[in-house]
């Protein structure tokens, strides 16, 4: 009898720690990829954090102690803190969504709602569509349209569409009322949209993702006159200039400079994937006589880096190919160098991003080695900043860069004004940054005997916290007999030094340094 009472306690004990409603099915657009478990917890959907984000790609960490949980998907990093229900997207936007998380039995659930947000699909690059009916959760990830933003000028308000591919668009006018952009087969992160501007030129802006079309609606104001489109490259992007009327150009903006302006998280009718300031839509480097550069040599202290065969730590070769680096380049008069570390020390990615915006870095360099399941994986690479991976193993070496934030032990805040600044800026450190990358690839390979794996993009946290165009290096593979022999003799390490040196030197040329 006392076995049939404990076998009943435990079933109920059990049913109240893990209440299972269904299994649904896992689709990558219209790819079926596996069946997930749903959990229904006061009447709200949730899923095993660990299982659904593995079934995406990605990885998470629970931090039982703080009660934190930390999510990488697609090179991105979002923290989630259950004690205040508070999300952080890349350090930069931030919401709030009550309950998005509980734990059962030492296991961490996500609400469906935290996939369904907006933050999310702009944050990993794909949405979520979410069909109850069939029992469906589908990765939409065929987005090609990155962002959209506005720019207020004095005498016109610009609307510019950022592309990840050149994409066909139509365009027509309702009188003086509304102005409509339809991108032929353009897809966005979100579903629907809706920017308030309110400036006299244009009162909003209304996104609606349609079966074979994006479609902008632009809500006239009275200063409008008239509209002038055309197409830019570099990152493709279509440009919609909306005139204001000359004589009503009191209304808009005066003579002072205007303030940033900065969507925040309670507001209803802005969005937070569309970054809103009066400032130009490229940022260019500081035209000083000095140039500053900031080198970084990766991992240190706590954090070793890769895993080697036999020989030197990665974190020891970063820092000796750092600093013959800064020996070569502290003898050019034009360059003012400094080194994010110069001894064996744990500096957490964004405190390295900081060190470079708070010496208002020009180029940012950070130095690394790369490691490899293939023992055979052999070679150097150089990256570039981008939201989206160049290809699946560069979006696995940023995680793997990335995975430093589990030796960091708090989060960087970053303020409102630097968060709009990097934003508008970024698209002019990407092209800056793949032009560095350029001419440091060409002298890598015309310089040493490692195998060029080419020129690749991915989001690292480390470029995407500095103000400043940025390359990433990986010299070469730890796990490759051959190219460890190599990174671990200093003579190579002078080598690699000298390539890195004559590639900036050729992008100062070019820029007329």
């Amino acid at each position: 009898m006392k076995k049939i009472f404990f076998l009943l306690s435990l079933l109920i004990c059990i049913s109240s720690v893990y209440s299972e409603l269904n299994e649904i099915r896992l689709y990558k657009n219209t790819t079926y990829i596996s069946k997930v478990k749903t959990y229904k917890f006061n009447d709200r959907i949730y899923f095993d954090s660990s299982d659904i984000i593995n079934k995406m790609g990605g990885k998470t960490y629970w931090y039982p102690v703080s009660q934190k949980l930390i999510i990488q998907l697609k090179s991105h990093k979002i923290a989630i803190d259950k004690k205040n229900d508070y999300i952080k997207f890349d350090e930069e936007e931030e919401e709030n969504l009550p309950n998005i998380i509980i734990v059962r039995a030492g296991k961490v659930f996500v609400s469906r709602d935290f996939f369904l947000s907006k933050l999310f699909s702009k944050t990993v690059g794909f949405r979520i569509e979410s069909d109850e009916k069939e029992n469906i959760i589908r990765m939409i990830d065929n987005v090609n349209i990155t962002s959209m933003r506005y720019f207020s000028y004095k005498e016109k308000t610009r609307f510019v569409i950022y592309l990840d591919v050149p994409l066909e668009f139509k365009t027509s006018q309702i009188e003086k009322k509304n102005f409509i952009i339809s991108v032929i087969n353009g897809s966005y992160s979100s579903m629907n949209e809706k920017i308030s501007i309110n400036d006299g030129v244009i009162n909003t802006v209304e996104f609606e993702q349609e079966d074979k079309s994006a479609r902008f609606l632009v809500n006239l104001g009275e200063n409008f006159k008239d509209v002038e489109v055309f197409t830019l490259k570099e990152p493709d992007r279509i440009v919609v200039d909306f005139k204001a009327e000359e004589d009503k150009l009191f209304n808009r903006i005066g003579e002072e400079p205007v303030n940033l302006i900065l969507p925040t998280a309670s507001s209803q009718t802005v969005a937070m994937s569309t970054i809103v300031a009066v400032l130009p839509d490229k940022i260019g480097i500081s035209n000083g006589n000095v140039k500053k550069i900031v080198i970084d040599p990766g991992h240190g202290g706590k954090d070793p880096g890769g895993k080697i065969i036999f020989g030197m730590k990665e974190k020891d070769i970063n820092l000796n190919v750092a600093r013959e680096l800064y020996s070569l380049l502290k003898k050019e008069e034009k360059f003012d160098v400094i080194l994010t570390r110069n001894k064996d020390e744990f500096i957490a990615l964004n405190e390295r991003s900081k060190i470079a915006n708070d010496f208002g870095a020009d180029i940012f360099v950070s130095i690394h080695a790369n490691a490899s399941k293939n023992k055979g994986e052999k070679g150097f690479e150089v990256y570039f900043l981008s939201e989206k991976a160049t290809d699946p193993w560069s979006a696995e070496v940023a995680d793997y860069e990335n995975a430093v934030i589990s030796f960091e032990n708090n989060n960087f805040d970053y303020s409102p004004a630097a968060i709009l600044l990097h934003s508008l800026a970024r698209n002019e450190y990407i092209n800056e940054g793949s032009k560095i990358a350029g001419y440091i690839s060409k002298e890598y390979e015309k310089n040493t005997s490692f195998v060029n794996r080419g020129i690749k993009q991915a989001a690292f946290y480390v470029l995407r916290g500095t103000y400043a165009p940025g390359i990433l290096i990986e010299m070469g593979f730890m796990t490759n007999s051959q190219d460890q022999k190599k990174l671990s003799d200093r003579k190579i390490h002078k080598k690699i030094a000298k390539a890195i040196y004559e590639g900036i030197l050729k992008y100062a040329k070019s820029k007329g340094w």
